[in-house]
């Protein structure tokens, strides 16, 4: 029994629920022979389950579900199984006042009839009766309640968040929500049967995974910006900040996908706890839990998955149990292995890019797909603590290694080996008191990741070992405080406040040592490319929301951000003869202290001028601050390249501003009794000014020629992080949709995005002499690693269920035609890669042996089709897996 406080009244509910089910048991506050009642808003539903709420008074008439015929099989068991088996099969949600009587069996059902007399039947014998609310919903009575009362209450109808039947099995507050906000759930992320993290963000609209094959970690991109911090990408709210430099993406968040319960994408809305230092959105990854782990109705039990597959896909599999030891206390624990191989990559358009600077052709399979193996380990433990019924508290803890290797260029070549291993522990205090003022969180995280790399000795260089860390440490304290203006004109009308503050210190770490043999090599060069220092960013927030009758609302919001990036860099020169600063004797020193703050405002208009219609408009300005790496690097590139890195003492934090408009759309039996059609649909624009991105600069010594008359000098050239001159804008439309008829679904989205990147900067970073000098830096030409989303991307995603919902059976399709990109592809300066277009197609099955067995297939990349999506490495080629999961 949960009790909370919600509007003036307060309210007990029990819950039970199971896939495909809604059953909810509610304690009536008040009620009376006439039918008047004290409804309070669902204000826990909404924040724990989602929540579709309705009220109205029952009508006593069978004929109001109508005379469509259904095909049961529900054999004799417990009423609650019984109802859910039932509500599975018709689609109709079913809730009861009080509690289901105990030790009451439901008579078996096997025949087609109609919902109504199929309920009638289980229930018979029972002492219970039914009233039916609408099309869609009956609630469960006592017999004599019925013949005390000429109307019966409708309790709150909450339905499960396993019901959820949006884009990638998103909950309904998305679509209640004014904003771009994505959910992947749990059945999603199952569905996927993920080689790696990032494969679960496929199909999310505006979003994209990229990175190196080869890397099980996961980087975001969100319309068009990653790395750095850009994206705050959290498990279960630490943020992952760890950084590594290397030929393209820099940022990584290493998870195992099988721990994880569901995933949020919020791409609009940084008003609040997670939005300090971020600019593009927010990725939490919530793992898996107690409630996920085990039905509202058991003490203890668990689940297990494994999965084997073509194409090297060995094995992955997993393990989750949970157990309530007491009301006010219980436990969950999970851990998963992944093994897989070298795997091949698709045979179909072979032609995967073309380097702009030459117009040669990169093939298919030309080795690429070498080092693509890895090896995994993930876990997790939480403890769930209710010292009374307004305070919780939920410790947590996650882990994860691996082991892989990846390949430095583009025919695998130069290869390094990695364990790579992270830790996330996190404490959660949630205290709401029965007060419409208390609502107050306040959480405290900290995360290690850190990587251990061999990197082998080559002809020119020595070996290298190498230890990168990061640790962050952070806190949040968040409250929220609704209030009830009183007034004719003000009736169902809420103003809530909410308002906290957050912070976080990243530390990173580098430790480098070379041995071997005489050839070149020198630990400064991988320790200054991802340098140690330290970072603090934090700041505080506030935003009022007003509400009328959720037809009309309104909000504003301030934040105000800080950050300070310090720590010890040089400058140098690369074993220039007669130079006293040259890069191995530690040039000159250069301590680096940067620090900046920003108020950012933003604002939200919704507007609902019918039901399951919201039109909105928002506004945001949000600060990136610089990361460690962007502000201290210093060294040189690795294996005697010949190109120094400097850190820039005069970089400065992005600022960036965001507006959109959108409409969602949520509407229930559209064409038939029971279906579903959900959608989303936003235009955006981003101006991000202070762009940091790393291009090539002058040093500030000449490199001359003598003897010679005059002598003739000019400019060497290093790399930096620099700020652009010129905004980098980016335009996006998005639009998803999904239908749900239960027997059937189909769903899809389109994305289109325009990213202008003119590239323009200031390649001066130190006092120079440019009498001599005719080398043209400081355009796009010059710039490295900046990832954009595809000029267009649309997915399709379709199936049927059959044989009463046990047989799953579905395909899904991507369409990708992607814009340039300036990231690693070419040796010269310009690396500029145009890519091909691709289309992939999988198609995937499901069949429930029981209640406690399942069995799946599926086939990725069904057509072998060779692509790339932003890394050197073709992605995997036809894979089938097969999979079983149970519940114990």
């Amino acid at each position: 029994m949960l009790s909370y406080g919600v509007g003036r009244k307060t309210a007990n509910y029990t819950t039970i629920s199971r896939p495909g089910v809604s059953i909810v048991a509610r304690l009536l506050v008040a009620t009376s022979l006439t039918g008047t009642l004290f409804m309070p808003i669902a204000a826990f539903a909404q924040s724990q389950l989602e929540p579709t709420t309705q009220m109205a008074q029952a009508v006593i008439d069978a004929s109001a579900l109508g005379d469509r015929r259904f095909q049961f099989d529900i054999g004799a068991q417990a009423l609650s199984g019984a109802l859910m088996a039932y509500s599975r099969t018709s689609g109709i949600d079913v809730v009861f006042d009080g509690s289901l009587p105990e030790g009451v069996m439901s008579t078996a059902l096997s025949a087609e009839m109609t919902a109504a007399s199929a309920l009638n039947l289980i229930l018979s014998g029972s002492g219970l009766s039914w009233v039916a609310v609408n099309a869609t919903t009956v609630s469960i009575i006592r017999s004599d309640t019925m013949l005390e009362q000429e109307t019966v209450t409708v309790p709150v109808t909450v339905t499960s968040s396993q019901r959820d039947v949006g884009y990638n099995g998103a909950p309904d507050w998305v679509y209640n929500t004014p904003g771009s906000t994505t959910v992947i759930g749990r059945e999603e992320i199952n569905r996927v049967s993920a080689r790696r993290a990032g494969d679960i963000f496929e199909q999310v609209t505006g979003v994209e995974s990229y990175g190196n094959e080869q890397i099980p970690g996961l980087a975001v991109n969100v319309r068009g910006q990653q790395d750095h911090g850009r994206v705050n990408m959290n498990i279960d709210g630490a943020r992952q900040n760890y950084n590594q430099s290397g030929h393209g993406v820099t940022s990584y968040a290493y998870v195992d996908t099988a721990l994880l319960a569901e995933v949020t994408v919020e791409k609009t809305d940084l008003s609040g706890v997670g939005g300090t230092g971020a600019s593009a959105g927010i990725v939490t990854m919530r793992t898996l839990d107690t409630d996920d782990i085990l039905d509202p109705d058991e003490t203890w039990g668990g689940k297990v998955n494994v999965s084997r597959g073509t194409n090297r896909y060995e094995f992955v599999g997993d393990t989750s149990v949970g157990a309530r030891f007491t009301p006010k206390f219980d436990m969950a624990a999970a851990i998963s292995r992944k093994v897989i191989g070298d795997y091949i990559g698709g045979t179909n358009n072979p032609e995967l890019y073309e380097k702009a600077a030459d117009g040669a052709v990169k093939l298919a399979d030309d080795g690429n797909e070498a080092y693509t193996y890895q090896r995994q380990t993930s876990g997790l433990i939480k403890a769930n603590m209710k010292f009374n019924e307004d305070f919780e508290t939920k410790l947590g803890y996650v882990g994860f290694t691996g082991s892989f290797a990846k390949a430095s260029d583009e025919d695998s070549t130069y290869n390094d080996y990695n364990d790579v291993e992270t830790h996330t522990l996190t404490v959660k205090n949630n205290w709401n008191p029965s007060s419409e003022l208390i609502d107050a969180k306040a959480n405290l995280w900290w995360n290690r990741t850190e990587n251990n790399q061999y990197r082998p000795p080559r002809s020119t260089t020595k070996a290298y070992e190498t230890m990168y860390r990061m640790d962050s440490i952070g806190l949040d304290a968040s409250n929220s405080s609704m209030f009830f203006p009183e007034g004719k004109s003000l009736e169902n009308t809420t103003v809530t406040l909410d308002y906290g503050v957050e912070g976080f210190r990243d530390k990173a770490k580098t430790q480098s040592e070379t041995f071997g043999n005489e050839a070149n090599g020198s630990s400064y060069e991988l320790e200054g490319s991802t340098p140690s220092g330290q970072r603090d960013v934090y700041g505080a927030f506030s935003k009022g929301t007003f509400n009328w009758n959720d037809i009309f609302e309104i909000s504003g919001g301030l934040r105000y951000d800080r950050y300070h990036v310090y720590g010890d860099s040089y400058y140098c020169e690369l074993n220039t003869s007669g130079s006293i600063n040259t890069c191995k004797t530690g040039g000159t020193p250069l301590s680096i202290d940067l620090e900046d703050q920003k108020l950012a405002p933003s604002a939200k208009l919704a507007v609902m001028p019918i039901d399951g219609l919201q039109l909105y408009g928002t506004y945001r300005e949000s600060m990136r601050a610089p990361s460690i790496m962007e502000s201290l690097i210093k060294g040189s590139h690795v294996a005697g390249i010949g190109i120094p890195f400097y850190a820039n003492p005069n970089l400065q934090a992005e600022d960036s501003t965001t507006t959109e408009i959108g409409a969602n759309f949520s509407f229930d039996d559209v064409a038939i009794q029971g279906d579903r059609f959900r959608a989303k649909l936003a235009r955006y624009h981003t101006s991000i000014d202070d762009y940091v991105v790393m291009g090539q600069v002058f040093q500030p010594t000449k490199n001359c020629t003598i003897p010679s008359i005059p002598a003739t000098c000019s400019l060497r050239t290093a790399q930096a992080f620099v700020n652009l001159t010129d905004p980098v804008t980016i335009d996006g439309t998005e639009m998803e949709l999904s239908y749900d008829a239960q027997t059937f679904f189909v769903g899809g989205s389109i994305a289109i995005a325009d990213t202008d990147l003119i590239g323009a900067y200031n390649p001066r970073i130190y006092p120079t002499d440019d009498a001599n000098s005719t080398s043209a830096l400081g355009t796009v030409a010059n710039l490295q690693a900046v990832y954009t989303l595809p000029k267009r991307k649309y997915t399709l995603n379709g199936g049927v269920r059959l044989f009463d919902q046990k047989l799953l059976l579905g395909a899904n399709a991507t369409f990708v035609y992607p814009d340039k990109n300036i990231s690693q592809f070419t040796s010269g300066t310009t690396d500029i890669g145009t890519f091909y277009r691709y289309r992939t197609y999988d198609v995937y099955g499901s069949y429930d042996v029981n209640s406690n067995v399942r069995l799946g297939v599926s086939v990725n990349n069904l057509t072998d089709e060779a692509y790339m999506t932003a890394g050197y490495v073709p992605a995997p080629g036809r894979t089938v897996i097969f999979s079983m999961s149970g519940n114990f």
